[in-house]
């Protein structure tokens, strides 16, 4: 196994993680192996019969650093939930927070502006805003844990065999390979972490640590990163954030508006700066909306336009940031508008590259593998419908 195989390393971490009790005893000289402890041979057990739970407890040990060093290598800095069914960033925490940025104010409008608005033109307005919360919300916690796209990182090349050469990979192979794409010359970029070649689109995510298909950003707000496999619920998110911050701050204005109306009518006796006073002092949350509103609405919708333009102009963030195809070159232009919506937003999401709980290889499959799946799965059905007593049938 790779524990045994670099020793070093591995044995390493094992002493720093194994507690006293676990680690193996130098042998005394003459003696063959692990020794027992003292307190056992002084109750009458042998060294040889400790020596087999001292040997069990170490190997123990080291299926256990395996075992966390392949989900490491797996899965990099993200952190995985209900065996793999969930992915986050490492800060997958600032999703909490920006959680609460958008329900507080929403519960806020919900008991004080949409309920004004239901007492004076029904429930229309509120229903409205409440969809667009609970939207904004659930699009949020998904993107916020959702599979960006994360590409199956290889061995390192020293444990690779090579078949032309007969013996395992001694150099390290070009850092570049040149392609061509739509009559586009491209360079592929070997990943000295993942240890592969990232394919046109796919960047290295310093942040999770992960090579990530069509790599947009790294997101902070979400805590997550943002690729091919989620940015259309990302960009859903925005859409809705941005709609429910424009019409919480619309709303709020026309309900401060209408109540300083009503204030300065002639048998008040309130002048139009006493009735913005007076309207401020009875409604002094929806003030605070309005204010809140208007603090992140340049951002919400900023930021809503912003991606509307990319999508428009089939780029990411970061080849935008880049200025990749500031020339005008671009291989994946769609050559219209709608083509570059539809390329983005509505192509069919792939399924993921491996199982996130297993980490076999799930797509793309060779024919062999695939063959073989059929067959074991074939086979099961059979021994579940023969009957009792039939001998079972060989898997190929």
């Amino acid at each position: 196994s790779r524990f045994l195989r670099s020793p070093g390393r591995r044995a390493g971490a094992f002493r720093r993680s194994s507690p006293a009790g676990c680690r193996p005893r130098r042998a005394r000289s003459g003696s063959g192996g692990v020794t027992a402890p003292r307190g056992r041979r002084r109750r009458g057990i042998s060294a040889q019969g400790s020596r087999g739970t001292d040997d069990s407890r170490f190997f123990a040990m080291a299926e256990k650093t395996y075992a966390a060093d392949k989900a490491e290598n797996l899965w990099g800095n993200s952190k995985v939930f209900c065996g793999g069914r969930f992915v986050s960033g490492p800060d997958g925490r600032s999703a909490i927070a920006t959680t609460l940025m958008v329900a507080v104010p929403s519960v806020v409008w919900q008991v004080v502006v949409g309920s004004w608005f239901v007492e004076r033109y029904g429930f229309i307005f509120a229903l409205f805003g409440g969809v667009l919360s609970c939207a904004s919300l659930g699009l949020l916690l998904a993107t916020a844990f959702s599979d960006p796209g994360i590409m199956l990182r290889q061995q390192d090349y020293t444990e690779q065999y090579d078949p032309l050469s007969g013996v395992n990979r001694t150099k390290q192979p070009s850092r570049y390979y040149d392609v061509v794409l739509r009559g586009h010359a491209t360079k592929l970029k070997y990943c000295v972490t993942c240890n592969i070649y990232r394919p046109p689109r796919c960047t290295h995510c310093s942040v999770c640590e992960n090579c990530v298909e069509r790599f947009d950003h790294h997101c902070p707000w979400i805590g997550n990163c943002v690729g091919k496999r989620n940015y259309w619920l990302f960009f859903s998110f925005v859409t809705c954030t941005g709609t429910l911050n424009a019409y919480s701050l619309a709303t709020a204005a026309a309900l401060l508006t209408i109540r300083g109306q009503e204030l300065s009518e002639p048998g008040l006796k309130l002048s139009t700066t006493g009735a913005f006073v007076e309207t401020m002092r009875q409604e002094p949350f929806t003030v605070a909306l309005a204010i809140y509103c208007t603090l992140l609405v340049w951002f919400t919708v900023g930021l809503c336009m912003y991606h509307s333009y990319l999508i428009a102009t089939n780029q990411t963030t970061y080849e935008q940031i880049k200025g990749l195809y500031s020339n005008g070159n671009n291989p994946f232009h769609r050559g219209s508008i709608a083509g570059n919506y539809e390329d983005i937003l509505c192509a069919p999401i792939r399924p993921r590259f491996f199982n996130g709980q297993t980490g076999q290889l799930e797509w793309p499959m060779n024919s062999m593998e695939a063959m073989r799946r059929k067959a074991v799965v074939k086979s099961e059905a059979s021994r579940a419908c023969a009957p009792s007593g039939s001998p079972p049938r060989d898997v190929p």
